[in-house]
């Protein structure tokens, strides 16, 4: 009986040694919390000569909520000219999460077409955004130009698809009438 007490007794003490080892390794968590995902994006991923694109990094924990607070570098890794600069005039900028994860920079994206690529760090995870800069006059969605960048129909245009409508119209009066006769 003696034996049984005493080894509940040590089983007792080994639990609670156990349980505050625990208890003492799992106080205070970093603030930011670690940085278990980095994801990026750009708007527009194919600016126009001159123009700008606003950069965003997502960062998140390694439960996958947003980390607030994280400081995440931005840096222009390659361009095809040399005034691309972010909105202080460097080419790397530095830009702190909000409570949604999220960091947000302005580019200038210069003079030059081509392509810019732009890496982002957050604690160590890195990720990166590719920008192919366009020549003004070329729509940046890939679509249509619109009448001020040069689209729309030439007169020639209008004036074959006038011709057309009249000789279906046409030839659709002819059919209707050998039909009544």
């Amino acid at each position: 009986m003696r034996t049984i007490r005493a080894s509940l007794a040590a089983a007792a003490i080994l639990g609670l040694l156990l349980a505050l080892a625990a208890w003492g390794s799992a106080g205070a968590q970093p603030y930011p919390p670690p940085v278990g995902s980095l994801s990026t994006g750009a708007s527009p991923t194919t600016p126009l000569v001159g123009g700008t694109t606003t950069l965003t990094a997502t960062v998140l924990d390694n439960a996958g909520s947003p980390v607030t607070g994280a400081q995440v570098l931005f840096q222009i890794a390659s361009q095809p000219g040399t005034d691309a600069k972010f909105a202080d005039g460097l080419t790397q900028t530095t830009a702190v999460t909000g409570a949604n994860g999220i960091a947000t920079v302005v580019l200038s994206v210069g003079s030059t077409t081509g392509t810019i690529i732009v890496k982002m760090v957050s604690d160590e995870k890195a990720s990166q955004v590719t920008l192919q800069v366009q020549p003004t006059g070329i729509p940046t969605t890939g679509g249509p130009l619109s009448r001020e960048e040069g689209g729309g129909l030439t007169s020639w245009q209008a004036a074959l698809i006038a011709a057309g409508v009249v000789i279906l119209l046409s030839l659709g009066v002819i059919a209707v009438r050998r039909r009544r006769a």
